[in-house]
């Protein structure tokens, strides 16, 4: 009996986490007082960074390109979306990198994004991101230096 409530309380943590980085939606997480946005689609995963003041007041937003099963950043990559290209990874630090931030929240809100590394493209769908990602016209709850 014990085995079956163990084997029932893993599976169910197993399906919570699978839920939590379902492929192909994007999904909104936070921790110590820090928010963060991403979705993985085929074993990537496009982060979000939203530092707070309440969590990490001297770091900056930041967007990063992740291995989801390792985690291991991807050190250069492009997002093209609506019309535009980011270069990745970075973080608002700067003038420019505050105005691309906020530029990239409202393009992934709007159209699928286009992440392109090495020889590799994937496809990361608009989905449900215009409900989970914050509008840029908004005020940002995310720390940029601008």
């Amino acid at each position: 009996m014990r085995k079956a409530r163990l084997a029932l309380g893993l599976l169910a943590i197993t399906v919570s986490f699978a839920a939590l980085a379902a492929d192909g939606r994007w999904t909104r997480g936070f921790g110590q007082g820090n928010l963060e946005y991403f979705m993985e689609a085929k074993g990537m995963r496009l982060y979000i960074g939203c530092p707070t003041q309440d969590g990490s007041a001297d770091a900056f937003a930041n967007v990063s390109l992740y291995v989801a099963e390792t985690q291991k950043e991807v050190p250069a990559f492009t997002v093209k979306v609506n019309g535009n290209t980011y270069r990745g990874p970075f973080e608002a630090g700067s003038r420019v990198d505050s105005d691309n931030f906020r530029s990239l929240l409202e393009d992934l809100r709007s159209a699928d994004a286009v992440v392109r590394f090495g020889k590799k493209s994937i496809t990361f769908p608009k989905a449900n991101a215009d409900k989970v990602i914050p509008a840029a016209g908004t005020v940002l709850p995310c720390n940029v230096l601008f």
